[in-house]
């Protein structure tokens, strides 16, 4: 006859009537009272009779404070000791760059992870140094003070809603570290928390091409240029590509032999493309010999090679900001500006498809504003 173990539940009562519950039968427990309406997470640990006195002194505790206070007072991983311990800054910093090659992460996205979790830390703590930060404190409700502190002091509507789309790109960057199975060692289960923290909604933007006269001048300076700077501003103006698939540009990847000339971003052993996601674009066949002809490199068409292509970067940023463009990332919106071009000559589709978006929503907000002036449109043929 077999036997079945019988289920561990996965919530329990205590004798006032508090619940607490746990996502299985490994996990913490905890206590989620609503009050005004919202939700709130308390961790309560992993013993079922400590978790129910606590959540009764949490509810008492309630009904006398505000929630704010109650949080201060309850919101901490006191069951810290019973099993692995949670992970600082330091110790996220060395798993993700150990990790960093397993991941498929380029360097400069770890950085960019990095930044992001120390920078919602920093705005929360008020410190500078938060290599030792407990990350057992990332709950929902840290996050929210954290969006409550970034948006202090701002009064005008569009500032307000730059900064809630900056606070998003953060949190999402901060729970992707989170979601990475690198934490052997350590107890995450803090995470559960900061999964659930909101996302600013309703916050729909539309790109806006820059001036006429400023794309007309981005092509006659992209004419004057030479070697690695004009490699750069070519393939991100006829091709769309992103900055770090133009380093990692070969001559391999260019089929000349259709209409139009076919780029193919194809990942290698130091190389992923963004998202994971290969894939091609197409261009005016005689302005891509141009690109070939006028590139420095015989394999990769980027020569120098320093700094992963930093200097090279940092030329063309010079000579855009001379002519003119003061947006925060000119050599991304020449990116755009061929987003836009497609767009209008072709297809929303056709933009996503050669932009390699994984969702049109993105290539519609950001890359799609319609190019009206015929001799605008005339610069993307030879």
């Amino acid at each position: 006859m077999n036997h079945t173990p019988p289920m561990r539940k996965l919530s329990a009562k205590s004798r006032v009537g508090t619940r607490i519950y746990r996502k299985n039968a490994n996990s913490v427990f905890f206590y989620r009272p609503m009050v005004d309406g919202k939700q709130y997470y308390f961790p309560l640990g992993y013993d079922k009779r400590q978790a129910l006195d606590l959540a009764d002194k949490i509810r008492a505790a309630k009904t006398l404070h505000p929630i704010k206070e109650v949080i201060e007072m309850f919101n901490r991983k006191r069951f810290q000791a019973e099993k692995d311990p949670t992970p600082k800054v330091s110790d996220v910093e060395k798993r993700l760059r150990e990790n960093q090659a397993a991941l498929g992460l380029a360097p400069k996205t770890v950085k960019d992870y990095l930044d992001n979790l120390k920078r919602v830390i920093r705005v929360v703590t008020n410190k500078k140094d938060v290599d030792n930060f407990d990350c057992g404190e990332l709950n929902e409700s840290f996050i929210n003070g954290y969006k409550t502190l970034a948006l202090h002091g701002l009064t005008d509507e569009g500032e307000i809603q730059s900064r809630k789309r900056t606070i998003n790109a953060k949190l999402r960057a901060t729970k992707a570290i989170f979601n990475h199975k690198i934490f052997d060692g350590f107890c995450v289960d803090f995470n559960e928390s900061l999964q659930e923290a909101d996302f600013f909604k309703k916050l729909g933007k539309q790109y806006k091409l820059p001036p006429m006269d400023l794309i007309q001048k981005t092509f006659d300076l992209w004419h004057t240029t030479n070697g690695d700077v004009h490699t750069l501003m070519g393939l991100s103006l006829i091709f769309g590509l992103r900055r770090n698939e133009v380093y990692h540009s070969r001559r391999s990847w260019f089929n000349l032999e259709g209409d139009k000339a076919r780029v193919n971003v194809e990942a290698e052993k130091k190389f992923r493309p963004k998202g994971g996601h290969e894939g091609h674009s197409m261009g005016n066949k005689a302005l891509a010999k141009r690109i070939l002809n006028k590139a420095s490199g015989d394999d990769y068409l980027i020569k120098n090679r320093a700094d992963n292509g930093r200097p090279v970067y940092s030329d063309a940023l010079a000579l855009l900001r001379d002519i003119g463009w003061d947006r925060p990332s000119p050599l991304h919106e020449l990116r755009k500006l061929f987003g836009s071009y497609v767009s209008t000559t072709e297809s929303l589709y056709t933009s996503q498809k050669y932009c390699r978006h994984a969702d049109s929503k993105t290539t519609s907000e950001s890359y799609s504003d319609l190019i009206e002036d015929k001799k605008v449109i005339a610069c993307w043929a030879a």
